[in-house]
């Protein structure tokens, strides 16, 4: 797997996981497709505040934890910080 991809999904597994998964047996892909989401936004030059918008996005209206409009949390601000730098490490 790619690096950067690989540090994405870890950080979507280990610090922001809505669902709560990453305590059960589930499957450590369950966030995935989101990894390779914010990857492909990341290397398309994506702004800090369009991947903070995608995953209250993903959050609150396609996983439907919360309501349209909810405000980000605090998982989401860092998980946003922290892709960033990731991106910005690998470059």
């Amino acid at each position: 797997m790619i690096p950067e991809l690989e540090k994405l999904r870890s950080l979507l597994w280990d610090e922001w996981d809505p669902i709560g998964v990453n305590e059960t047996n589930c499957p450590r892909d369950e966030y995935d497709a989101y990894a390779r989401k914010l990857y492909s936004m990341l290397k398309s030059s994506a702004s800090r505040d369009e991947i903070l918008n995608y995953l209250v996005w993903v959050r609150t209206e396609y996983i439907g934890l919360g309501e349209k409009g909810d405000p980000a949390t605090n998982a989401d601000e860092v998980v946003a910080d922290k892709a960033m730098k990731i991106h910005e490490d690998e470059q």
